[in-house]
């Protein structure tokens, strides 16, 4: 790698640097994240990733944790053998440390984030845009290692489709999804709609012939829409609505109730989300205003059940409500020049309140949470095709921190030709305590329920983020390319860990407390690359090299003993796409994705009655372990048929996980720990799917 580095940098002096017509490297994309409002991503202040429609076709992703293993620094972790829960980890951090935002607005809740990456559909996706690193100063709690920001379906025309992927998951499960949009737009452009709709059935899969599902069974619909109206020269009301059914369960004895099953975990959601947002902009350019409100309300119904064939009908029934509200204003201000350079001046405010309940059949206890957080917001980036300079700073008053926080953020940004720019950046956040998180979600250990309680005293976690990175776009004939650098540093004092209370297992639950470590450090190097040698090939690389670990002694993961390393966190990992289209109906895709070694915990559990017909607990131990490396390597062929005067068939066919790159040590049996999974998400997997677009 280091020789390849070099001799790129050797070869910059001597190519001809022309400005590209066809911008394949897409550096030309409007991005809004990193600034709140619209700017191209050459010129935004901080380095924005962005996966559009064609990047998430061309992969083959159904949902939004399938699109985002294509972007630099992003990767995503199966957390749950049973159930199938995932998270996205950016910059080594997990999802707790991420925002993952709906047309810019956090009304994704703890609650929600548990299955979201697996419920949003790409039908629902225009785009997605990726912020690196600390995000608080725009975003508030949680974005310490960044943003995900899904941008929802716009209608620019008329148009519509309607499209099926079928897989067989290791030539055992069949996985169905079926989705359709369609867009109508006015003949004067004054207003529009986009509706969408996607289904999705699958089969549990069962890897190593125990009876128990290293892929659960899935069964879902979305349906929603997106619209606006020109209100006046000057005004827009957008509009956006989804509803998600999603029903999931794992385990066995799938033909049978839930309470019947030995081992039992899943449940049903129904989620409503909602978004309005008012925007003035003037003939002048020179003012914009923006009225928002989002709503998310979440109904989970939980079952999480282990159960002998001798035993009564299992009652781990868990019932869940959650509501989210995010509303607030937004104001930007053009000047022409402000003492030395042209700048962009935004202010904001808005309120978040969450209300979330909790209770389970088989604990008397009801978990409550409100949260309510207050914010301000004040920015500007003086700019112009050289230099930009931002400068903000956001205060939030949340309702789990005594004092307002306030998180700054400096960027700055030098481009010495229009193909070479600098970034450089430093942005505070920090991550408010909760008593309900991600790491909540309905599990098992040692086939008992656990909770988790915050520490007397339990300060929040603040942090400090450095990133610094080299973006040069050449053009050398044919030839078009981007390569990126980027360096990236975060320090996290005061970091959230979870430890066993050893002597409060009470009503069978295992009982985590929340407590503050000395603290964390992440740090690494992203390098990225787009290449298109010619007008029918194009290549995108990404790999990034970390180190994440605790400071101090670290996290406590078994009675007396502690690991600095943080788990789940490879060294190393990559991903590749290629696009080759021989001619204009034929398109050969190749997606892969590399994970090196990384940290896990293993709880196994002896029986103590092994040669009995009855199963018994026994005494559990925990192992660190450490997985192997994994690449996952796909190709598709997608040819596109013509009819009429403007409709296509598009069909396509291929293979996930070519090389059968997938875990080979799962437990097996009622007494597994589902925690232990990692790797890719399926085994080889055979698909094929068809599109109509009219």
């Amino acid at each position: 790698m280091k020789k390849i580095i070099i001799t790129i940098i050797s070869l910059l002096p001597l190519m001809v640097m022309a400005q590209s017509h066809h911008d394949t490297v897409r550096l030309r994309q409007v991005v809004v994240t990193a600034t709140q409002h619209a700017t191209t991503r050459s010129e935004a202040p901080s380095t924005v990733g962005v996966i559009d429609g064609g990047q998430m076709e061309a992969a083959g992703a159904v949902n939004l944790g399938q699109a985002l293993n294509f972007s630099t620094g992003l990767r995503v972790e199966n957390t749950c053998q049973n159930c199938g829960a995932n998270e996205v980890r950016i910059n080594g951090l997990g999802q707790a440390y991420s925002q993952i935002l709906i047309d810019s607005r956090p009304v994704n809740s703890a609650l929600a984030g548990v299955y979201l990456l697996d419920q949003l559909p790409t039908v629902l996706i225009d785009r997605i845009e990726v912020l690196r690193g600390g995000g608080s100063a725009l975003y508030g709690s949680n974005a310490i290692a960044g943003v995900v920001n899904v941008i929802t379906r716009e209608p620019r025309s008329n148009g519509a489709s309607v499209g099926n992927t079928t897989q067989l998951i290791g030539n055992k499960a069949w996985d169905f999804s079926n989705s359709f949009n369609a867009s109508v737009v006015s003949d004067d452009r004054r207003a529009g709609i986009a509706v969408f709709g996607h289904n999705r059935s699958r089969q549990p899969y069962d890897h190593n012939g125990d009876g128990y599902s290293e892929v659960g069974k899935l069964k879902a619909r979305m349906v929603g829409f997106r619209g606006y109206l020109r209100t006046s020269d000057f005004t827009k009301l957008n509009l956006e609505y989804h509803n998600i059914h999603d029903f999931r369960r794992g385990g066995d004895l799938f033909d049978l109730p839930s309470p019947l099953a030995h081992i039992s975990e899943g449940g049903e959601h129904d989620i409503h989300s909602a978004n309005i947002k008012w925007d003035w902009l003037p003939a002048s350019g020179i003012r914009h205003a923006s009225l928002f409100a989002s709503m998310q309300h979440v109904d989970r119904q939980s079952y999480y059940g282990e159960r002998e064939d001798d035993e009564p009908i299992g009652t781990a029934y868990g019932y869940t409500q959650d509501l989210t509200f995010n509303y607030g204003a937004l104001y930007s201000r053009h000047f022409d020049t402000l003492w030395f350079l042209p700048a962009e001046l935004t202010a904001g405010i808005e309120h978040t309140l969450d209300r979330m309940q909790d209770h389970t059949i088989d604990n008397p206890d009801t978990l409550y949470q409100a949260i309510g957080i207050l914010s301000a917001y004040l920015q500007n980036e003086w700019k112009d095709s050289r230099w930009s300079i931002l400068v903000g700073a956001r205060m939030d008053k949340h309702t789990m921190v005594e004092a307002p926080v306030v998180s700054p953020r400096l960027n700055l940004r030098y481009a010495p030709s229009d193909h070479l720019t600098f970034r450089a950046g430093y942005a505070s956040g920090f991550r408010a305590p909760q008593v309900y998180d991600e790491d909540l979600h309905v599990g098992a250990v040692n086939g008992e329920l656990y909770k988790i309680t915050n520490a007397p005293g339990l300060r929040m976690e603040r942090s400090h983020s450095l990133t610094g990175s080299a973006n040069y776009c050449f053009h050398l004939g044919n030839l078009e390319a981007d390569l990126l650098v980027e360096g990236f540093y975060t320090r996290i004092n005061d970091a959230f860990v979870n430890e066993l209370l050893f002597d409060d297992t009470t009503s069978g639950f295992m009982h985590y407390e929340r407590r503050n470590a000395d603290g964390a450090e992440v740090m690494g190097l992203n390098i990225e690359m787009t290449v298109s040698p010619i007008e029918a090939i194009r290549l995108q690389l990404g790999g990034t090299w970390q180190r994440s670990q605790y400071t101090g002694q670290g996290k406590e993961w078994s009675e007396g003993q502690y690991e600095r390393r943080m788990e789940r966190t490879p060294d190393f990992y990559a991903y590749l796409t290629g696009v080759y289209t021989p001619f204009r109906r034929l398109q050969i895709i190749a997606t892969g994705t590399f994970t090196g070694p990384m940290l896990i915990y293993h709880h196994e559990v002896e029986e103590e009655n092994p040669a009995g017909n009855k199963h018994e607990h026994g005494e559990g131990h925990i192992h660190k372990e450490t997985t192997p490396s994994f690449f996952d390597l796909s190709l598709k062929a997608a040819y596109s048929i013509p009819f009429g005067e403007s409709s296509t068939l598009e069909l396509n066919i291929g293979i996930q996980n070519i090389f059968n790159s997938y875990q080979r040590d799962f437990d097996s049996g009622p007494e597994r720990d589902a925690s232990y999974i990692y790797g890719p998400a399926l085994p080889r997997t055979v698909f094929a799917g068809a599109k109509i677009a009219i």
